[in-house]
């Protein structure tokens, strides 16, 4: 009798799993059949080269945040500097530079205006992203953006689908160098109006082994040599990060609030800071806009305010430090040098977008784009100079670390056409146009054919220009011994020819693979011996990537990818060509995930990042090849809907490094050592 009774509950219980996984996999379905429709997100005809992750995916793996989820796109590295300030490189394009690529956050550009980066976004939690899209290719983004090697679009949980429950959820995190995050995402909906509201807090004690500063080096002359500290560099951070987005019929609201702080890491000067001082990199924007469809056509209008900062508070140089002063007297700093910077940005911005589908197997887009951009204050506070005391003076007047009256307008013009010649060709041709306060980067076409052989076979082709216009940081900065500003800079400029095959097995199996070679000119750089920022360099890349997404049983997936980048560069000045510089020619990725059960999954990532060759004046050793691999344990409670995971990062606690400039730190700078996250998650 017992044996019956435990075969009846065993029996009704694996009815009801099978009723969760049912039940599951018919939701699932339904979703990404919404999100195709709605969204046209099969990224397989779209024109241009596209890779598409997943949060809930991404989350599974052990993704801790979007850095970490751009690491394992084909062809994409991450770089840093002095200040820690991270970036993407796609396919080897100027890794010294920032704003080669740009991050929307639903739909809103979010690269700050100083530095032309977003490396303050790069920590967002994964579990505030519902997708990430990442476009590789110059001209990416046509609609009154320029997007020089590639877009990223960060979907948040605030996407609206009309006809499914949005679940509200909370997150914890606890993990290695004492990190601790929380946050959650929340909806409202009243009638017409839909609220949704994001909101995560981190912070982490990271520190990490620098080696021997710059002054080993003799960035401040063969005298100060003795000076040189070797040890920890400060990389903790903490950070609070604010969305929220509000609907009501046809209007909309799109706002964030970030207020991120970290460790100065390397130093401005390059010297190694103290563990309290710190980089403050603010950043809010306000976003409103209208949407009206009739008939055929859309209009689309929208306006917004975006505010950075950079505030910097830190020791620059350590005790004893002799420099001339204005006199040429030797002065000594026998407290060190004492520094700090602020600078505060504002970007205005009013945009109008029309499309037409009026015209049979046409639809025609036209609009513009108009921005203010604009320094509202600076801060300049120094040790003194010609005394070497230590007490701070305000040197915001007579010798500013920025310019205080740094101002530009863009004036952003195009139109394109989406034609569907037969139901297997289509193109897209379009022109922008461009006009700054300082050098234009002039009309800039783009052109793409898409030709779907059959639904399992589909090509590419695509070709177009774009530019990056200086940032900042190149154009403004002052009085600094590390980087000078230059306002006649040219805007970077590149010319892409991409070819693209997708292979479709089955409808969750593909394979796509994309050759391209990249012409670029008036590339911006400086060098430690010539802080002056100028356009320095011509390149020719070249490469392939392949990528694939399938399984090998019914239970799992697969992801795979590899890339590969050569080329060289012409250097201006002195008429040379060298290989390229702190370049990975070589980078592959892929992650399993194995389902254990319905509820359970293991995962596996493995990275593997190329060698590096040096810079021509650089005596040291190409910065070796690395592989990481992390792993995951993934537990779904489906009766209290909540999961846990287990994450173990470079298991093998492998010595990877981001590449430094000559002269700077010889050791280079240090990756994430072997570290663990445990994270807790719960939907509503």
């Amino acid at each position: 009798m017992t044996k019956k009774i435990l075969l009846l509950l065993t029996t009704a219980s694996l009815y009801a799993q099978t009723d969760d996984i049912l039940a599951s996999i018919v939701k699932d379905k339904q979703y990404f059949s919404c999100v195709a429709t709605v969204t046209k997100a099969n990224e397989s005809y779209k024109p241009y080269i596209i890779s598409v992750f997943q949060g809930k995916e991404l989350e599974k793996l052990g993704i801790k945040n979007l850095q970490e989820a751009l690491e394992i796109v084909p062809g994409v590295d991450i770089a840093t500097d002095n200040f820690d300030n991270k970036t993407a490189i796609f396919r080897g394009s100027n890794p010294s530079a920032y704003g080669q690529t740009q991050l929307f956050i639903d739909g809103v550009l979010v690269n700050n205006l100083f530095f032309d980066a977003y490396s303050e976004f790069l920590s967002m939690p994964i579990e505030m992203i519902k997708r990430v899209e990442v476009v590789r290719g110059p001209g990416s983004k046509i609609e009154g953006f320029n997007a020089y090697a590639g877009s990223i679009n960060v979907i948040t949980y605030a996407e609206n689908f009309k006809g499914f429950k949005k679940e509200d959820r909370v997150v914890f995190k606890y993990g290695s160098y004492d990190y601790r995050m929380g946050g959650f995402v929340k909806h409202f909906s009243q009638g017409d109006f839909k609220t949704t509201i994001d909101f995560s807090y981190q912070k982490d004690n990271k520190s990490l082994y620098a080696g021997a500063d710059g002054l080993s080096q003799g960035i401040f002359g063969d005298v100060n040599i003795p000076l040189s500290q070797d040890g920890d560099a400060p990389l903790w951070f903490e950070q609070y990060n604010l969305g929220v987005s509000v609907t009501y019929q046809n209007f909309y609201l799109k706002s964030r609030i970030l207020s991120h702080t970290q460790g100065s890491a390397y130093g401005i000067n390059l010297a190694l800071p103290q563990k309290q001082d710190r980089v403050k990199l603010p950043d809010g924007y306000v976003e409103v806009g209208y949407n009206k469809k009739f008939q055929k056509k859309s209009l689309q209008l929208n306006a917004g305010v975006k505010y950075d900062a950079f505030d910097s508070k830190s020791k620059l140089a350590p005790d004893g430090l002799l420099l001339l002063n204005s006199e040429g007297d030797v002065v000594e700093f026998q407290d060190g040098v004492y520094g700090e910077h602020y600078a505060k940005q504002r970007t205005l911005y009013q945009a109008t977008s029309f499309r037409c589908a009026s015209v049979a197997n046409h639809l025609i887009t036209t609009g513009y784009r108009l921005s203010e951009e604009k320094t509202l204050e600076t801060t300049t506070k120094l040790s003194n100079r010609e005394t070497g005391d230590g007490a701070l003076v305000d040197y915001t007047d007579t010798l500013p670390f920025f310019d205080k009256n740094a101002k530009r307008d863009i004036y952003n013009f195009y139109i394109q056409d989406e034609f569907t010649y037969t139901k297997q060709i289509s193109f897209m041709y379009g022109l922008n146009y461009e006009k700054t306060s300082y050098k234009d980067a002039g009309l800039e076409p783009r052109v793409s054919m898409v030709y779907a052989y059959n639904p399992n076979n589909i090509f590419k082709l695509i070709y177009s220009k774009s530019h990056r216009n200086p940032s900042w940081q190149e154009m403004f900065t002052m009085n600094n011994r590390a980087r000078i500003g230059n306002v006649n800079l040219k805007p970077e400029k590149v010319t892409a020819y991409e070819f693209a095959y997708i292979k479709k097995f089955s409808n969750d199996v593909s394979l796509q693979s994309n050759l391209y070679y990249l012409v670029n000119k008036d590339q911006i750089s400086n060098s430690p011996t010539n802080p002056l920022y100028r356009n320095l360099v011509n390149s020719d890349l070249y490469g392939f990537e392949v990528e694939y997404k399938g399984h090998i049983f019914s239970n799992d997936k697969l992801y795979v990818n590899y890339s590969y980048v050569d080329g060289d560069s012409l250097l201006k000045e002195t008429d040379e060509r060298v290989g390229l510089v702190n370049v990975a020619h070589n980078m592959a990725k892929a992650y399993y995930i194995y389902n254990l059960q319905y509820n359970i999954s293991l995962s596996a990532l493995v990275k593997y990042v190329g060698s590096k060759d040096r810079a021509e004046n650089d005596e040291r050793d190409k910065l070796k090849e690395y592989t990481t691999l992390d792993c995951s344990l993934h537990y779904t409670n489906t009766t209290h809907n909540y999961t846990l995971l287990l994450s173990a990062k470079n298991i093998t606690n492998v010595n990877a490094r981001y590449p430094s400039k000559p002269l700077s730190y010889e050791k280079d700078y240090a990756q994430d050592r072997r570290n663990f996250v445990i994270t807790f998650t719960k939907e509503f």
